[in-house]
């Protein structure tokens, strides 16, 4: 990992475009959250979210070891369709990150102060019922811990979900510990014992309900009834939030999917909206992009979508089937199938097949799909284009670069003759001194390296920080115990053997006995952490020290060194080395 310039220690505001943290790239800011600012960001494996926790809140230590937590309990879960997916984590310099997949979307929270300014007042008894069964089937077999309108996003295809679970428990902690203001959608109960429950959530989502239908946040002491200010809430609305939001944990719904069942009956709310057959009315029979003031324009990124298709996204039945040579995939939604022909993974010759009525074709041959396909596809042409032509200039480039090198080397090759005329009338004392010099060059190094043996293990503690240490030449070390990398030092995971550790560094006695001689040492002791993955050398520790010059050589060969790639997280090795 490596610190970016603009970060300082101890505080960090926005993060400009292109800073990296661990193996992501940073690009524009999203939103702010409680404790956390989101980016978009650009990972090892395509497009990402990036959630940096803000400078006060990641070194409150307690604070650190329940984001940490959660984020760990987010990263082992499921992949869920009302769920943002947790992939990583890491401590870069003085800055706690998290990422995540794609977002797209907005939040709750922005699309209510937009209702409000456009002098309406919640999403509507229909709009609200679609995104609370969302809600309750992303917390059906999860605790979130602090559930508020900044935890939900909706895509523009009506899509709901859950997308801050893994700030659940640190947005909780940095309220018990008085960081930021206790909100009144937590419960009483988890107010006072700091620990989230399937209840606690219960409670927030009657609050969620509440401000959903109202436009206001749920306030105690300053309540109304929705059936008496909502056009068309019925009156088993209030008697919902009530149970939902009651002072005594016995006395509320027992879990989230109970509430979101009586809430989609009450209000209409469906768990997949259905393709509308005609304009819909607002709040009455509206797709849930369009209930919640989602316009719905462009919803195939940069494709023309038409009506047809556009009306056809709206339905999130995952019953499409891709298949590509013999192996077939899915089941999609067409909205996903669309995303797929933008990004390149669909394209013309695979068949798509429809599981409700079996037909089954060519998706360039889809009369919904075809047009994308071909905006798809003419795209990638143009791309590749444009980077032929961009490869054509740099060729050119590079031969005008190379004729002034030969014209460099003439003029640079008289004046070498120049100079060797002089040097070959000065005094044999410094003939003497050249050749003595020659002699150690030439000398030869005798270098014994000891086999490997696997240190013993890093007991995780949670608390204080783990930065990366050993800036300078030598390189920038990942943290030591890697505790944010979403495993842990017990996991049964593929190590590397430590005979593969040796046949790889061995080969390198010459250049790291080289260090030693050069730095005045006879002796070193080394140790190594190789990343599972890449098989490269991610931290180095040399007689117990990550700075100096012994350090920053022996760094640089190191980290040169390519070891065998492994279905695993790490492998951590300890050798001597003698002259």
């Amino acid at each position: 990992m490596t610190t970016q310039p603009g970060t300082t220690s101890g505080s960090h505001g926005k993060l400009q475009a292109g800073v990296h943290l661990g193996e992501y790239i940073l690009g524009q800011p999203l939103w702010p959250t409680r404790i956390a600012d989101a980016y978009r960001a650009n990972g090892p494996n395509g497009a990402a979210t990036i959630y940096v926790i803000h400078a006060h809140i990641s070194t409150n230590t307690q604070v650190r070891d329940y984001i940490i937590a959660g984020t760990r309990a987010a990263a082992a879960l499921p992949e869920h369709k009302h769920l943002v997916h947790t992939i990583a984590a890491g401590l870069t310099g003085d800055i706690l990150w998290i990422a995540t997949e794609e977002v797209d979307g907005s939040l709750v929270r922005d699309m209510l102060i937009k209702k409000k300014q456009q002098g309406t007042s919640g999403f509507g008894v229909r709009g609200t019922g679609n995104l609370i069964t969302g809600v309750s089937l992303a917390l059906n077999e999860v605790t979130h811990g602090a559930l508020s309108t900044e935890s939900v996003i909706v895509s523009r295809t009506g899509r709901v979900r859950v997308t801050d679970l893994a700030l659940g428990l640190g947005t909780l902690a940095a309220m018990r510990a008085g960081i930021i203001p206790m909100a009144g959608y937590i419960a009483p109960e988890v107010q006072s014992s700091g620990t989230a429950s399937a209840t606690g959530d219960v409670y927030a989502l009657g609050a969620l309900i509440y401000e959903a239908l109202i436009g206001t946040p749920f306030d105690r002491a300053n309540l109304v009834r929705p059936s008496e200010v909502i056009k068309g809430a019925p009156p088993a609305i209030d008697e919902i939030i009530a149970r939902a939001c009651h002072q005594n944990p016995d006395k509320r719904f027992p879990r989230a999917d109970v509430i979101g069942d009586i809430v989609s009956e009450a209000l209409g709310g469906t768990a997949r909206p259905v393709r509308p057959t005609a304009p819909p009315e607002p709040g009455a029979g509206a797709s849930l992009a369009q209930s919640l003031g989602d316009s719905g324009a462009n919803l195939a990124g940069n494709s023309v979508v038409d009506r047809a298709l556009a009306a056809a996204l709206a339905d999130t039945t995952e019953k499409f089937l891709i298949s590509k040579g013999r192996l077939d995939y899915g089941p999609f939604s067409l909205a996903d199938v669309v995303k797929q022909i933008e990004k390149g993974d669909i394209v013309g010759g695979n068949i798509i097949m429809d599981k409700d009525t079996g037909s089954r074709g060519d998706v360039a041959d889809h009369p919904l799909l075809g047009p994308v396909v071909d905006t798809a596809k003419q795209r990638r042409d143009d791309q590749r284009r444009a980077h032929a032509e961009a490869k054509m200039q740099t060729a050119h480039s590079r031969r005008g670069a190379i004729l002034y090198a030969f014209i460099l080397l003439g003029v640079l090759g008289a004046a070498a003759g120049v100079y060797f005329i002089i040097q070959k009338v000065r005094g044999d004392d410094n003939n003497k001194k050249i050749a003595s010099v020659a002699k150690v060059e030439s000398g030869e190094l005798k270098v014994t390296v000891s086999l490997p043996k696997v240190p013993p293990k890093v007991k995780h503690t949670g608390g204080g920080r783990r930065g990366g240490g050993g800036g300078g030449p030598g390189g920038v070390n990942s943290s030591e115990d890697l505790s944010l990398d979403m495993s842990d030092e017990s996991d049964e995971t593929e190590t590397l053997g430590m005979d593969k550790v040796y046949a790889v560094y061995s080969g390198y006695g010459r250049q790291l006995g080289g260090c030693l001689a050069s730095n005045g040492g006879g002796a070193a002791n080394i140790g190594i952490i190789i990343d599972g993955p890449s098989g490269r050398v991610k931290w180095v520790k040399v007689n117990g020290q990550q700075s100096g010059g012994l350090y920053n050589c022996m760094s640089r060969v190191l980290r040169g060194m390519q070891f065998p790639k492994i279905n695993g997280p790490r492998t951590r090795a300890e050798f001597d080395i003698n002259l």
